[in-house]
This record gives structure tokens, sequence and C-alpha cells, in this order.
């Protein structure tokens, strides 16, 4: 290590700000702290502090493999040539994005880390200050609001664990001091001199002439996306309140209490429930199109709405949300015997079966089926036999679920349909069994 005190005392600050930042989380309950190591300054300053501040045996370090570089390989080999110097768990993630653009490269990259991380995982990564102030720039650029504005947070979930940012205080300049004293050798990727890419260019052609007219930039744009977090949190906390007056008990939005509201709230209600129910940010661009196309479209219209791998559906003055990836298991179609009381994993539901003081008199070979269509029953007390088509209408069920709405048969007839009616002739007054269904939709809750 070269003698410098300046950079001592640089280095000093770096182990207290990473120590400091960690103050947040007990280290007792991490199982592992991931770093993300892509052998840049950033990264390796990472690594290094925590080598020297954390536990050996629960550092693993992660180093993804995007295949965008011919030297990519070499790279993926240098970081694990530094993790072993270390004594320290080393992975090669391979990705392969869909393009060599950045967002392509970032979404491959998070996906990646997404399938690494566990639960009780801690994954560090190496963003400093000077990231923070681009990314703060390129949003401003983009036409961000008060969320895109707190730029990047220090701590956030990922996963099934956390993502922890404990440089961000820290200027590249200090880790370029940092890295000078220790003689830490580091990867300088040739695409990050390429200014065709917008991030690139604000950093070597736009953030050194506000640094020179404004040395104290970088500190007071951390202060301004400080602020703005604060002032997001604040305002999803007040949405929160008012957004349970205007949901049911299954989780739909409701419009008619909705259009109670001014308009600029009203839209933060939408965007505010949607991110609740899915953890996706709309922009406004999808907000306006989700108002035009579904909020207000026709009565009698059945508007949907793709909004990644969810629906979003209006039915009777309501918003639902639904996932889109939901399997239908192929046991249905023969008949999944219901042997006794419990639950009942159906691919897009779960049917509930319990003791009550009435309900259906018997589970003796009772199967349950999906629906086919044209299935009808009487209703115990109802005089005359009725489509289950119907009865799931006046229900106020809607269509979409109506398809895989589950039945109950005791061979060839239908005995009960699931949270609607028991048929006429299996009806107990005494003792029975309570039969409802649960569907997964994101907009119902049993």
């Amino acid at each position: 290590m070269k003698s410098n005190p300046e950079a001592v005392a640089v280095l000093k600050k770096c182990e207290r700000q990473f120590k400091n930042a960690l103050t947040v989380v007990s280290s007792s309950d991490i199982e592992r702290f991931l770093i993300a190591h892509s052998g840049g300054l950033d990264s390796q300053v990472l690594l290094v502090l925590a080598s020297r501040l954390l536990p050996s045996s629960k550092i693993h370090v992660v180093h993804i493999n995007h295949h965008l570089q011919n030297e990519a390989d070499s790279w993926a080999a240098f970081s694990c040539a530094q993790a072993t110097m270390l004594s320290l768990a080393h992975e090669v993630v391979d990705v392969f994005p869909e393009n060599s653009s950045e967002n392509a490269a970032r979404d491959a990259r998070y996906t990646a880390f997404e399938q690494v991380i566990r639960a009780r995982d801690l994954l560090l990564m190496g963003h400093h200050a000077d990231d923070q102030a681009e990314t703060l720039l390129f949003r401003m650029l983009r036409g961000a609001g008060l969320l895109g504005l707190s730029g990047m947070a220090a701590m956030r979930s990922l996963g099934e664990g956390a993502l922890f940012r404990p440089l961000l205080k820290l200027s590249r300049a200090e880790l370029e001091q940092v890295a000078d004293l220790l003689e830490l050798e580091y990867i300088d990727d040739p695409s990050n001199q390429d200014e065709s890419y917008d991030r690139n260019y604000l950093r070597h052609r736009v953030m050194p002439l506000l640094k020179q007219r404004w040395p104290h930039v970088l500190t007071q744009w951390q202060k301004s996306a400080e602020l703005m977090a604060e002032s997001h949190s604040l305002l999803e906390s007040y949405l929160e309140s008012d957004l349970l007056g205007c949901t049911d008990q299954r989780g739909c939005l409701d419009l008619q209490r909705l259009e109670g509201f001014e308009p600029q709230k009203r839209r933060a209600l939408l965007r505010h429930w949607v991110y609740v129910k899915t953890g996706i940010r709309i922009n406004q661009d999808q907000l306006q199109v989700i108002f035009a196309d579904v909020v207000l479209a026709k009565v009698d219209a059945n508007p949907v709405y793709i909004l990644g791998g969810y629906k979003l559906r209006r039915f009777l003055g309501a918003l639902y949300l639904d996932r889109d990836d939901l399997s239908l298991p192929n046991f249905l179609c023969d008949g999944l015997p219901v042997v006794r009381e419990g639950e009942y994993d159906l691919g897009e539901g779960t049917l509930y079966i319990s003791a009550a003081t009435m309900g259906l008199k018997s589970l003796s070979d009772v199967v349950v089926k999906r629906r086919k269509g044209g299935e009808r029953c009487r209703p115990q007390g109802k005089k005359h036999s009725v489509s289950v088509k119907k009865l799931l209408q006046e229900a106020a069920i809607p269509p979409w679920y109506r398809e895989h709405w589950p039945l109950l048969y005791v061979g060839d007839q239908l005995v009960a349909v699931p949270s609607i009616c028991i048929c006429e002739g299996w009806y107990s007054e005494k003792s029975g069994f309570s039969v409802l269904w649960c569907s997964f939709s994101l907009s119902e809750r049993c």
C-alpha cells in the first residue's frame, strides 16, 4: 500500500461510510452478503471494503457475464481471481441480453440477481455519488416525477432479499484515491467511453462542466434526492389511507368512489393501486391509456389492458387486476376427488372445504371439475333448475372468472357450485361442509 496521508484519510472515510451505511441492517440477520462485482473501479473498492469490514464466511461474490464484449470471459476470470485472492466464495452468472443497449443489459443483470438472491441475502452494489447525480440528471431529461427524482434508493427489496448501496455518498474521485492507495487493479470497460450512450455523454460531457461551475453539485443533488424520496413516501402514506376507502373487500378499485376525488388525485390513486397490486410503477402515458381505454370505455365493453404479466379489466364499475400466468392443471378434466376437508390448489385458485353447521351433506364420491359450459342445477330452495352461467351472472362474477369456475359432482350429477349454491338434494341443515372458491386474482381476497 502506498504512503499518502490524504488518501489514507479518504480510505478511512470510505470505511466509516461503509460501516455507517450498514447500521440499518443487523449482520446477524443476514445469511449472505452478495457482492455485485463487475471488476470495475467501484465494484473493486466495494469488494475490498467488504472483505475488510464483513465476516468473510458470509461474503459471496457474484459476477454477471453479459457476453457483450470480446473481453467478457477474461473479465469473469479476473473477478474470480480477485475473490480467490481474498479467499471469498465466487459465482459467475451468464446472461444474454436481447441487444447491446444499456436497458437490455441492465434488465438482464437484475433478472440474474433476482434468481441468485435468497431470503436473508443482502446484495451490495457499488453505485456512488456520481452515479446518483447522473441518474437524477438523466431522469430529469426524461421527465420524471417525485419518485424518479428520488434517485437510486440506498436500499430496496430485490427478489427474495434486498439490494443495498453503501457507497452512495462517496464520489468517484474518492474511490479512485482508495484504489490508487491500495494499488488495486480494475477493469476499464471500453463501452464506458462510448458517448453514443446517454449516460456516458452526461458523465463525460455534462457532469464535468457542472462540477467545475458548482463544486458541491454531488452533495447538493444527493440532498435533493433524499428530500424527494421523503416527499414521495409522505405522499404514498396519504394515498394509502384514501385508497382504503376506494377499494372493496376483494381489493378491486371502485370507480364511483374514485370519481369523488379531483382529477389529479384520481390519477395518483389509480397509479398507487396498480403499484400496490403488482409492484409496477406505471408512467404518465400508460395512465392516460388506462383511463381512456379501460376506465372510460363504453358501459357494455369488456376492456383489457396488458401490463407486464398482468391484466387490468373493468367490470360493473370496478377495476380488477389479475395475474396472466396462472396454470390450469389437466387433472380437473377427469375430476379431482374431494376426499376430506382442507385446501385444494386448482392452479388459478384454492378450493376450501371445511366442516360447517350446514352445507353440502357429504363428501362421499365428490369430485371437482372445471366448467365446460351448458351445466344446469336446481339450487337448494328453488323450484326450477337454472344454468350455472346464469347463477354466476346473478352473483356478479366477472366473465373471465366464470369460464374456469370449479364445480362439484357425484358421478354425472352436479351437487354444488362453490361459493354460489348447494344443489337440491345435497344440502343439509344440521351438519355439512362449507364449499368456498377463492381465485388467485390479485383483486380478490377470501
